[in-house]
């Protein structure tokens, strides 16, 4: 029997996975981290904006996005609570682009070191790695 690391993601809205997986690597906001079965605990922050890769067990990758939260290891467990997250097939292109677009419109006239500025590019940075998972997912190729 193989090695296998318990994950648990969740959002405000949903558990979206709580399931053994052989391995998982996320960015912090500190860093990249790479956890597999049996890791030392840990507890660090996830930045704004982040893609998670997950190896199943037979070996497949499955990407997600996940932002805003904090991630756990300990007793073989890795849960990760995040603000925003989804798998890169659930991801709602017409919902990227509107983000997209409201986002940079918020950002025209601004002072770059304001506040409302650096909110909204911050929500254009979400919406731009969701655009990548979801044509990375799908093979439609860079971004338009």
């Amino acid at each position: 029997m193989a090695s296998e690391l318990h994950l648990r993601v969740v959002t405000p809205d949903r558990t979206i996975i709580d399931r053994k997986v052989a391995a998982v690597s996320f960015q912090g906001v500190d860093g990249g981290y790479g956890i597999l079965p049996h890791h030392a605990p840990l507890m660090t922050a996830i930045g704004s904006t982040g893609t998670v890769k997950i190896t199943e067990l037979d070996g497949k990758q499955v990407d997600m996005f996940a932002s805003d939260g904090f991630a756990q290891v300990q007793a073989n467990v890795l849960t990760l609570v995040c603000e925003a997250g989804e798998f890169a097939h659930e991801i709602d292109m017409e919902r990227v682009k509107a983000a997209e677009a409201k986002a940079r419109e918020k950002m025209v006239g601004l002072d770059r070191l304001s506040e409302e500025y650096i909110k909204a590019e911050a929500s254009l940075r979400k919406a731009l790695m969701r655009e990548m998972l979801a044509r990375k997912n799908t093979g439609t190729g860079a971004l338009s």
